[in-house]
């Protein structure tokens, strides 16, 4: 099926060196959905990450680019060409030791020129915990997000991290007061500004997000995205959506790090800041790591990443892919319905399962289907 829109690009070809469990792996011809069929353990997974590693520059299983090479080799490549009706691309990653470098047409880039060149939201299984599971993994969604939407969200970001770590090198140290202040005057004002990101980003997702619930749910329930600064976490009993402007949170940050110090010390690392805030899923106005039932919360995680691709596309004009790591199994058939429906014939899409029976056989017929080792068909 042809793509018809000149200002968005696919996916037309991946290609794997030495890359995970892979000597050599190929994919090409492809089309708007791609379904990898398998067992467990023969590498759909990992063609699923090498795709966010050229499109949304991140990999959902590690941080750490050596573990992205083979077992005894020094380097692996990650090769895409990516296609509009104007443009013909070819986006490369090379990997060695710990260092990842991207080429663009042969041209070495940074990660932030690349930054949504072709946007990919993906979810996986460990993403059905978002709603009970840790503050952080709630922030490196936010944050995955907003690097891709905004090149300066990535840089904002980039620069708070270095001074966090300059400032826990300093802890560790005992250096005096003088001298974390000087490093808290700029890491407030850096950390605001990745707070005011972080916030613009949960407006736009907010208004997807609780359609798609809605539609999913088939509820009266009301859902909400809540930001909640590291000043004011804590308080379940107080959940309505905080608002302030830019001179309040840079006036309550600098109060809350100046309480903070002393527990900073004896913990020798930074406790106040933006790497401290959280994001709370609301059901009814109230926590829903408390009150959300497993089905809700699923609901919930599945709008959420739903919310995600439409508010790629309306902040950048462009569908993003979709990258769906064996969650068909985690969802019931209503909801694995609405999913493919959402998924439809406009966004290009690549699922991996253990079953391919969980598609209709009108969806198949439209597929790329691909078999690694021998999955039922």
């Amino acid at each position: 099926m042809a793509f018809d829109t000149a200002d968005e690009l696919h996916l037309a070809s991946l290609d794997l060196v030495h890359f995970r469990n892979y000597d050599s792996f190929r994919l090409d011809e492809l089309g708007y959905l791609t379904i990898l069929v398998g067992p467990n353990a023969v590498g759909k997974t990992t063609v699923v990450e090498a795709i966010q590693l050229v499109t949304a520059l991140e990999s959902f299983r590690t941080s750490k680019a050596s573990r992205l090479v083979k077992w005894g080799e020094t380097r692996a490549h990650v090769g895409a060409r990516l296609i509009g009706e104007a443009r013909d691309l070819s986006v490369e990653l090379d990997i060695k030791g710990s260092s990842r470098s991207y080429k663009l047409n042969g041209k070495t880039k940074r990660v932030a020129d690349l930054a949504g060149l072709l946007p990919a939201v993906t979810f996986t299984p460990d993403d059905l915990h978002l709603v009970k599971g840790a503050a952080a993994a709630r922030r490196d969604a936010l944050d995955a997000l907003g690097a891709q939407i905004s090149k300066n969200f990535a840089a904002v970001r980039s620069d708070y991290a270095k001074l966090v770590k300059q400032k826990n090198r300093a802890l560790k140290a005992e250096e005096s007061d003088t001298y974390l202040s000087s490093i808290d005057d700029v890491l407030v004002r850096v950390g605001v500004q990745v707070l005011s990101h972080r916030m613009t980003i949960v407006e736009r997702v907010q208004p997807y997000f609780q359609r798609f619930y809605k539609e999913i749910s088939g509820g009266d329930e009301r859902v909400a995205l809540n930001y909640v600064p590291c000043w004011l976490r804590g308080d379940d009993d107080e959940l309505a959506r905080y608002a302030f402007d830019r001179d309040e949170a840079l006036s309550s940050l600098e109060s809350y790090g100046r309480a903070m110090r002393p527990v900073e010390r004896a913990r020798r690392r930074t406790v106040a800041g933006p790497h401290a805030d959280d994001v709370l899923f609301l059901l009814d106005g109230r926590n829903a790591v408390h009150f959300a039932s497993q089905g809700q919360q699923r609901c919930i995680v599945l709008a959420y990443k739903l919310a995600e691709a439409a508010a790629i596309e309306d902040a950048m004009g462009r569908k993003p892919l979709l990258l769906l790591d064996d969650v068909m199994s985690e969802l019931d058939e209503r909801r694995r319905a609405y999913f493919m429906e959402f998924v439809a014939d406009d966004i290009q899409t690549f699922i991996t399962t253990t079953n391919a029976a969980y598609f209709t056989d009108a969806m198949k017929r439209r597929a790329r289907i691909v078999r690694l080792g021998e999955g039922p068909a």
